[in-house]
């Protein structure tokens, strides 16, 4: 069921989704906080894929920009998606009306400005959060829910972690020894019963972080948010890690993921970590 709020929201457009419009539109959802931007997504999903039917996809579209005489729009995936888009935007009543009618779908749309709307998402929860959107927009697809994995889970033994590290490295900045010593600190710190109830305080399954070692300047950390992962992405110094003598790897190891979890805890204002597993509990 699409929300009454939800075309309150698409009313900010005029019917359009024009840089304006979506400006507005996303000045008022972010405005409005997480919870709603949450909602508008999910209604924007469902009101999109009403209206994937090949029937909707057989009609002829076009472009206001395009001149009287020009051929109707190749149907491709992204006209399809842009042109469902633009049916949305134009507001509720004219959805009503193709998706009671899909032939009300032939004529001309704003089709290139009705891309802006998936914008709109991204940057209403950045403004609500402060925080980068990690959540697909999935028009085609049911949204796969979590009973499966649950249930693979189950039957053939756990095959995912909550914490997941990959590491991304610059030219000749990767060093075997050190990624050994990162590896069995993620599998202990995925494994121990407390770590995993402070990052359950969160109330998102999993955690992926990607410490990048680079020889450049180091970039500013950043975390996305999504309903079932959050991810981090943290620059370190290559130089240092190359110093390093390899007995201290593991403890540079440590410390890296102490920062890349510590900036998770203060981003989502999570509970004091626990302490970081011993090397006998590796």
């Amino acid at each position: 069921m699409i929300s009454a709020k939800f075309w309150s929201y698409i009313g900010l457009l005029d019917g359009a989704a024009t840089p304006e419009g979506c400006g507005r539109l996303v000045e008022s959802l972010g405005s409005a906080g997480e919870a709603d931007v949450r909602q508008f997504a999910d209604d924007l999903v469902e009101a999109v894929r009403a209206l994937t039917t090949a029937r909707h996809q057989s009609q002829a579209v076009w472009d206001v920009s395009e001149p009287a005489a020009a051929p109707a729009l190749p149907m491709s995936d992204d006209v399809f998606l842009y042109a469902r888009l633009a049916v949305v935007a134009a507001g509720q009543r004219t959805w009503q009306a193709v998706l009671a009618d899909p032939d009300a779908m032939s004529g001309r749309w704003r089709v290139a400005d009705a891309e802006e709307l998936l914008d709109v998402v991204p940057a209403a929860y950045r403004r609500a959060t402060g925080l980068d959107w990690d959540d697909d927009l999935d028009f085609d697809m049911p949204l796969a829910g979590d009973g499966a994995r649950a249930e693979a889970g189950a039957a053939g033994g756990k095959w995912w972690t909550w914490y997941m590290c990959g590491h991304m490295y610059d030219v000749k900045a990767e060093r075997d020894e050190f990624d050994d010593a990162s590896y069995a600190l993620e599998a202990a710190i995925d494994a121990d019963p407390a770590w995993r109830a402070w990052w359950g305080a969160s109330g998102v399954p999993d955690l992926e972080t990607y410490p990048f070692y680079t020889w450049e300047a180091i970039p500013k950390p950043r975390l996305s948010k999504g309903r079932k992962v959050v991810r981090v992405h943290f620059g370190f110094d290559a130089a240092v890690l190359h110093s390093t003598p390899v007995q201290n790897l593991p403890r540079l190891a440590a410390e890296h993921q102490r920062a890349m979890l510590g900036y998770a805890q203060s981003r989502l204002g999570l509970p004091d970590m626990p302490p970081l597993p011993s090397p006998e509990e590796r």
